[in-house]
């Protein structure tokens, strides 16, 4: 510490500092749709104005235990304490056009009933 003052100032116990640390995740494709629909439910009526980003998947994929090394990131309120961009959560995209949560979850269900459609076309 530069001088007595500022170490009382931090209450002569030091500064704690949260540290962010760049980490790969994987997520399997067959959780997305669900994963997606939870975190548009956990916003409600809101969900239409929430703009859907990787983190809402990655933080409910954590609170649904899909990601056990993030267990202690989970807060007692069900937070997570997880940000996947480094400035700020950048919305996810359908066919170049932000979607939100709400949104994403339409797209996706189009996508795999689209998926069902041709692999019963294949199968007959």
């Amino acid at each position: 510490m530069a001088n007595q003052e500022e170490w009382l100032l931090l209450g002569g116990r030091g500064m704690q500092v949260k540290v962010y640390v760049p980490k790969t995740v994987e997520i399997p494709s067959e959780y997305i749709a669900a994963l997606a629909q939870r975190a548009s439910d956990s916003f409600g009526s809101k969900a239409g104005d929430v703009f859907a980003t990787r983190g809402h998947l990655v933080r409910q994929a954590a609170r649904d235990g899909l990601l056990r090394e993030f267990d202690e990131l989970i807060n007692e309120d069900g937070t997570v304490d997880v940000f996947c961009d480094p400035n700020d959560e950048t919305p996810l995209e359908v066919e170049n056009r932000a979607v939100s949560l709400v949104d994403l979850v339409h797209a996706l269900s189009a996508k795999r009933g689209a998926a069902a459609v041709k692999s019963s076309a294949f199968a007959a």
